[in-house]
């Protein structure tokens, strides 16, 4: 049987990848059933595909197999990031985005100097790899976050969902210092020898500030586009999905230009294009290029998920140890919980509110893209320890957090603020 599978490999990837995404079309039904988790069975199925002998790519295969992840992962999030960007429809009234500042100002570097000694302490890894450590799995995933985020323009806004959604499509372009720092500290000949003056000026200041104002230029002048006199909105309303990836790339592609963050920029450039188009006759089609955006990275989720799994299946399985695990259960349920309710006290909505945020900070794909673009980028001592906690930490997540979701982030909703 497994001969026969080898042989036909091809057609069998074609298969799996079709079922996969017959299986994210029952998503609805599903979603009415507690405690059905999709994810995880894309990564079983990913599981067997490795364990039958299907080739497939990972980390330790090769700088080519890295450059490869690294671009499928970065596609699926800046995609997941637009159709964040669109989501929230709470305007820019400043208090509703207040947890969503301690998320990001204060709750995310604390996670990250919490993980980074985690690593350097526990795991025995150097500075560097430490600090890649914290930076990668500190973000909430905009992918995987899905179950715990708003539903979409128009649709209900409470306070748990709006500040999730929002955290996510903010520090994975707000991360990118730290794994700036990863990288510099690699190719340091000591820590003191870092230039600390220019990863403050540059990398934290320069480079977010060029991602938001790219973010909100680009925003503004694809919304006047659109909606102007040749625009696909004033005319025949065809083709929000070419509009949505135009958008998206320009966004992305003009904010590195200038060495900006492009994932700040595109968030920011869908949130801009939503405000412009609010209580105006574009509305609707910003709503469809939403749907548009949440029906790519599910199909783009289903392809990486399945890739995570024979990855899991592959190498990283007979790699774990206890250690490991025990980093893994310290992050997501004493490092994240804690420091995140900590940072939200008198600002989001009621306790339970501020239990559901801290606790589903969901760990994925974006972490896999920040470890491989490291990986490119210099050479990290530990790199395999990273990517092997790492790894067992999105799993965890997926597992934990994709299970309980639907169920518990609807708990208390109707008092949510």
């Amino acid at each position: 049987m497994d001969q026969i599978i080898l042989e036909n490999k091809g057609a069998f990837y074609y298969s799996l990848i079709g079922l996969s995404l017959l299986v994210m079309s029952l998503r609805p039904a599903f979603k009415k059933k507690q405690f059905i988790n999709i994810p995880v069975l894309y990564i079983l199925v990913g599981i067997f595909m490795a364990r039958i002998g299907l080739p497939l790519l990972t980390p330790s295969s090769g700088d080519l197999a890295v450059l490869v992840i690294e671009r499928v992962s970065e596609i699926i999030v800046i995609i997941s990031l637009a159709g964040a960007g669109l989501a929230i429809d709470v305007g820019t009234n400043w208090r509703r985005w207040i947890p969503s500042w301690c998320l990001i100002g204060i709750a995310m570097p604390l996670t990250i100097a919490a993980i980074f000694l985690l690593g350097w302490q526990v795991a025995g890894l150097g500075i560097a790899a430490s600090v890649l450590l914290g930076a990668s799995l500190a973000p909430t995933d905009p992918v995987l976050a899905r179950a715990v985020q708003v539903g979409g323009p128009g649709k209900k806004q409470d306070g748990a969902r709006v500040a999730l959604t929002s955290e996510a499509g903010l520090n994975d372009g707000l991360a990118f210092p730290f794994v700036w720092m990863a990288i510099g500290l690699a190719g340091a000949a000591s820590v003191n020898a870092f230039d600390w003056t220019q990863w403050v000026l540059y990398d934290a200041i320069y480079r977010t500030a060029a991602g938001v104002l790219v973010g909100i230029a680009c925003g503004w002048v694809v919304t006047k586009v659109l909606f102007g006199p040749l625009g696909d909105a004033t005319n025949e309303r065809g083709n929000p999905v070419i509009v949505l990836l135009s958008a998206t790339f320009i966004a992305y592609g003009f904010a590195e230009f200038v060495h900006g963050y492009g994932f700040l920029s595109v968030f920011v450039a869908a949130r801009a294009g939503l405000v412009f188009a609010q209580n105006t006759s574009a509305e609707p089609y910003e709503h469809m290029a939403h749907n548009i955006a949440d029906q790519i990275e599910a199909v783009l989720m289903a392809v990486l998920l399945l890739w995570f799994g024979a990855y899991v299946g592959a190498e990283l399985w007979s790699q774990w140890t206890w250690s490991d695990l025990g980093i893994a259960l310290a992050i997501l349920f004493i490092v994240r919980p804690i420091i995140a309710f900590a940072s939200m006290i008198r600002t989001c909505g009621n306790w339970r509110d501020r239990l559901k945020v801290s606790f589903f900070g969901i760990r994925g794909m974006g972490s896999i893209f920040y470890i491989a673009f490291a990986q490119s980028h210099a050479d990290i001592v530990g790199i395999d320890s990273v990517w092997r906690i790492a790894g067992l930490t999105i799993l965890l997540s997926v597992i934990v957090h994709g299970t309980l979701a639907d169920h518990f982030m609807e708990l208390g909703e109707e008092t949510s603020a």
